[in-house]
């Protein structure tokens, strides 16, 4: 189990209780792998951010194409990368990538490779073949070497302390991971030769260190410049590694935008988590609950954001329901038509609406679903590969008026937010 000291099994309860006051969370049953989970050196800044007491709250992945900003006050509580830092009843986060060059305070930015060789030749990461440059997502951004302490230096005083100077809130760091996705392997000193840093490997525990090592010392120093500043990252749980890496990163920061979600990236046909992968990801949301840190579900679907069905809003939404506490946001859209992420613009859905309450305790497990009490109704979601019928003890109806009155079943892997009738 996770967290010893603070997790309390009570038959098919798994109820997470006095863990910094948030006791309604829960963990679903989990393997009998047991280890010490060692808390960052810093308390995350929950207290920054808007509460969340009741019903759904919205964190909007960028406002690039929002044209009125002020139209994000009373919907919009979280901006992850915004455009400028008001207006002040928005929690506006400068974006910044985590280890690529830019955009520093837009959203393309940063310096050519051209002038990367010209001027800081040594900051270029390459592959092993000592000739590709390591590039993410065929981002344009040049690949630097931030475990480089100097290209720390450059990174902070051309992203973080101008951000805060100009009065963003926190900063949000983008593309954490333990493991080298874009094979980074080393880099050239300024006459030329070659310095191996990595082999290369996906897995590789000297990159796995790096990283951990960047993400403790950037959230030292962004808590360090004020008593207010924050630090996110965008970082979902790798199965690739244990849950003990995994919790370390997520621990270290005062934010944690799971980009993956429960919904894959969007992943066509994989758009739901394994009943592994759903395991995985409540219990990394339960380490950042527990280390008092915020969390951010982003539920990415395939196809247009116009399209996505309401099922899939619902598998979304129950989940967040399932999962939140008084720091936990969330967000629902697609892809464009030529196929980019459909961020920067407000999306509204239905479900954000629903008049579910404020929970009144935590999920329980019933027959292998998992159901949380609110005072307007019921959030329900099946992890599972199996369908499952869920007993009633009142009268509820779903978002389509349908009346179910003894018993529900869900299908294999859905979700549903029932209201009293």
């Amino acid at each position: 189990m996770r967290h010893a000291a603070c997790l309390s099994l009570i038959g098919t309860v798994a109820a997470l209780t006095g863990c910094g006051g948030h006791a309604n969370q829960f963990a679903p049953p989990n393997s009998s792998q047991t280890y010490a989970f060692a808390s960052p050196d810093l308390v995350p800044r929950r207290g920054q951010f808007p509460p969340t007491p009741s019903g759904v709250h919205l964190n909007l992945v960028f406002n690039y194409d929002v044209k009125n900003v002020r139209s994000e006050i009373g919907v919009i509580d979280v901006v992850w990368g915004a455009s400028a830092p008001s207006p002040k009843q928005i929690y506006n986060q400068f974006y910044t990538p985590f280890e690529r060059d830019g955009p520093y305070g837009g959203p393309s930015g940063g310096h050519t490779l051209a002038w990367w060789k010209r001027h800081h030749p040594d900051w270029i990461e390459y592959r092993c073949d000592r000739k590709t440059v390591a590039y993410e997502f065929g981002d344009a951004n040049v690949p630097i070497d931030t475990a480089n302490p100097a290209v720390q230096a450059y990174q902070r005083t051309g992203a973080v302390d101008p951000a805060l100077a100009a009065g963003y809130p926190g900063i949000a760091f983008d593309n954490l991971d333990l493991g080298n996705y874009a094979h980074r392997c080393g880099h050239f000193t300024a006459s030329g030769q070659w310095v191996q840093q990595y082999t290369g490997r996906f897995v590789d525990p000297r990159f796995t260190s790096y990283v951990l090592e960047w993400a403790k010392s950037t959230f030292a120093y962004i808590h360090a410049h004020s008593t207010t500043a924050t630090m996110a990252i965008n970082f979902s749980y790798d199965g690739d590694f244990n849950e003990a890496l995994n919790d370390q990163l997520a621990t270290e920061t005062d934010e944690d935008l799971d980009e993956s979600g429960f919904t894959n990236w969007g992943t066509k046909g994989q758009n739901v988590t394994t009943p592994q992968e759903w395991r995985d990801i409540v219990g990394l949301i339960l380490a950042v609950q527990a280390n008092k840190g915020c969390y951010m579900d982003n539920g990415e679907e395939p196809g247009l954001s116009k399209d996505i069905t309401q099922a899939e809003r619902l598998w979304v939404v129950a989940n967040y329901l399932l999962i939140r506490d008084d720091c936990t946001y969330v967000w629902i859209s697609g892809f464009t038509k030529s196929g980019a992420q459909d961020y920067g613009r407000i999306l509204l859905y239905p479900e954000y609406k629903l008049a579910i309450g404020a929970p009144t305790g935590a999920a329980v497990s019933v027959n292998g679903a998992w159901q949380r009490a609110y005072s307007g109704g019921l959030a329900l979601v099946n992890p599972s590969d199996d369908s499952v019928t869920v007993p009633l003890h009142r009268t509820y109806v779903d978002e389509n008026g349908k009346r179910y009155s003894q018993s529900i079943t869900l299908e294999a892997t859905t979700g549903e937010v029932l209201l009293k009738q």
